[in-house]
């Protein structure tokens, strides 16, 4: 059998721009799977405040819009979409109101954040039909719960693997967890490193042949050149090295790291620290980390192309 060609990318973050991108790869690059190994949703809504004059004020990057074309209100939304927020239409009494009910602007980002990843969906499974190509989506510690039950609309083409061991061609399984190890921002799948691993070992333990084996971890292994990310200060801020560089600390899963050494598997797809992008080997196991530059519309991901002897070639992919 020829190789099977895998196309991996990570941390969207939202993005239209970058999914739309990671559904076209499978055919721009020959791909036979497409892997989107976690973060694929939005982190923040965005504003359009209908003023009295009917224009609209949206404060954005740092900077005040007041718009009254609506080409000019259309455009910016797409932008604020390719970059992974949420534009929502609204006026300055129910900013008034939502300033004060949390719960309230909770519902609305939850609302958005929904219809976003259907849309994507959609998309995905509409472009796809017919490809033969088989499409993976998986949620990483950033995305909150709410999204899995969307994967079970009767998609054929596009499937969430969190948790599962999935036969990807005639030889290699694959096992995916979007959990990560305690961040210092708390996020919905973030997990101590004692149930991380635990979630690894129920799935490992179904595995019967891990030098055909892939493991598609949204966090990367501690120590490595894939989870190298600035350390930050009691305030949140990256600490500096001698001449304005950030001190750059490892910060992947110990507890990945140990199940890597542990099982060997063929090859190890991670995410999670967008600036590590890089390749290392651990033993056997080929660990990749494409990196993400999500909020320029740039996709980063790699090309990996498996047959049953190991991974043939790998190559990482910017556009």
């Amino acid at each position: 059998m020829a190789a099977t060609r895998i196309f991996f990318t990570t941390d969207t973050h939202g993005s239209n721009v970058c999914f739309r991108k990671f559904i076209n790869a499978g055919k721009f690059y020959g791909a036979h799977v497409l892997i989107l190994g976690g973060d694929i949703t939005g982190k923040k809504v965005i504003p359009f405040v209908r003023q009295p004059d009917g224009s609209f004020k949206v404060d954005h990057l740092d900077r005040e819009y007041v718009l009254a074309d609506a080409e000019q209100v259309e455009a910016l939304k797409r932008n604020i979409t390719d970059m992974g927020y949420y534009p929502y239409v609204t006026d300055q009494q129910e900013v008034e109101a939502l300033a004060s009910d949390p719960a309230a602007q909770e519902a609305i980002f939850k609302r958005l954040m929904k219809e976003r990843m259907k849309e994507c969906l959609d998309i995905a499974e509409e472009r796809l039909e017919g490809t033969g190509i088989q499409c993976y989506v998986q949620p990483g510690n950033d995305d909150e719960y709410d999204i899995d039950e969307l994967f079970e609309s009767g998609y054929k083409r596009v499937v969430n693997p969190e948790g599962k061991v999935i036969q990807i061609d005639d030889h290699y399984t694959m096992i995916s967890t979007g959990h990560a190890n305690i961040t210092p921002w708390n996020c919905p799948r973030d997990v101590p490193e004692e149930r991380l691993e635990a979630i690894i070992d129920a799935m490992a333990g179904q595995v019967t042949d891990f030098d055909h084996c892939i493991f598609n971890f949204h966090c990367p292994p501690y120590d490595t050149v894939l989870d190298q990310a600035p350390q930050l200060d009691d305030q949140m801020r990256p600490t500096l090295e001698m001449g304005g560089k950030p001190h750059m600390v490892p910060v992947g899963s110990p507890a990945i790291r140990r199940a890597i050494d542990k099982y060997q598997p063929r090859l190890g797809l991670h995410g999670h620290i967008h600036e590590s992008r890089g390749s290392q080997k651990l033993g056997r196991t080929l660990c990749l980390n494409p990196g993400s530059e999500y909020g320029e519309g740039v996709m980063r991901g790699v090309i990996v192309d498996v047959e049953k002897k190991g991974v043939k070639s790998f190559t990482f992919t910017s556009g």
